[in-house]
């Protein structure tokens, strides 16, 4: 059995610098230290919970798992500390875990971090960025920034606002290439593919005499990063399909045009994720109000081109 909650705090800070010896230099330990910990930790759980090479340390799935449970219990620890300091009526303090597609995490949620951290400065937050589904539990995830409907009960979600994909192309790739009338002129056009995971996102969604119906798109590239296929749109490099509050600021500014509009279904959502979690820290939910507050300011600007947020149907 696990004796000591230093056990847990020594494993989550090798997780998050990247190895034994950065754990130890932050710790004023040896490395020999810190190994020898660690290899009691794993002997105590009876499970290998890191691969170690000489610079850096992978996370097994015992030790994913493990990760994951140790942040919690931390986490609850460090709130039920604060609770009987008093944090309900006092200044906000401890770690938040957040997550978000690179897109609106880069240009939107990191700001609205940057906002929050400078009125509670006693609070630290980790942003992870992808455009991957990372599991909340494992990864300790307190609030995570999505898009589209998910059905997962277990989570507490909160719909930020429903808005549209957009085909979206640099003025200078329509006037080289033509502008697209109906969704199959875009067979004749080069698409970039989003890459999820290990599927890719080539089947388009549009709205043809009422139905739903998906067109399978090509092109000359493809990549995992919502952000270089954004830019890549910029540069004139093709025509891609992505959530219109990605695409705001360019559209406002005339880097890019939205395409099709009339045929692109209102239909996905951008929500706050929370996972199933005891009694939430306080500063979690502030931090989700922020969050939640700031985001829904990009409604103003998708309203001024004409992209204003739709009514959900649910």
């Amino acid at each position: 059995m696990i004796e000591r909650l230093d056990d847990f705090r020594l494993f989550v800070l090798i997780v998050e610098r990247g190895s034994l010896s950065a754990a130890a230099r932050a710790l004023d330990m040896t490395p020999g230290a810190v190994s020898l910990r660690l290899a009691a930790l794993e002997r105590s759980v009876e499970a290998q919970l890191l691969r170690r090479t000489t610079r850096s340390v992978q996370l097994t799935e015992a030790g994913s798992r493990f990760y994951g449970t140790a942040r919690n219990v931390l986490g609850a620890v460090d709130d039920l500390r604060q609770s009987l300091a008093g944090e309900d009526a006092g200044a906000l303090k401890g770690a938040i875990r957040v997550t978000a597609p690179w897109d609106i995490g880069r240009n939107h949620v990191a700001p609205a971090i940057d906002h929050f951290l400078a009125e509670h400065p006693s609070v630290s937050i980790s942003l992870m960025l992808s455009d991957s589904m990372l599991d909340l539990n494992d990864l300790g995830v307190d609030i995570a920034i999505r898009y589209g409907r998910l059905p997962d009960s277990t989570l507490q979600l909160r719909r930020v606002s429903t808005n549209r994909r957009l085909p979206v192309a640099s003025p200078a790739y329509l006037a080289k290439a033509g502008r697209p009338a109906r969704p199959t002129d875009l067979l004749a056009h080069n698409c970039i593919v989003l890459l999820r995971g290990s599927g890719r996102f080539d089947s388009w969604p549009f709205t043809v005499d009422g139905v739903v119906t998906p067109l399978r798109i090509s092109g000359d590239r493809d990549a995992n990063d919502g952000d270089l296929v954004r830019r890549w749109a910029v540069e004139g490099k093709g025509i891609v399909l992505k959530a219109a509050w990605d695409l705001a600021l360019d559209i406002e500014q005339g880097r890019l045009e939205p395409l099709l509009v009339e045929f692109c279904p209102a239909d996905v959502d951008l929500q706050i994720v929370l996972p199933p979690a005891r009694q939430r820290p306080r500063r979690v939910k502030m931090l989700a109000d922020h969050l939640t507050a700031m985001l829904r300011r990009l409604d103003r600007r998708l309203a001024r081109i004409g992209l204003p947020p739709a009514q959900s149907s649910r």
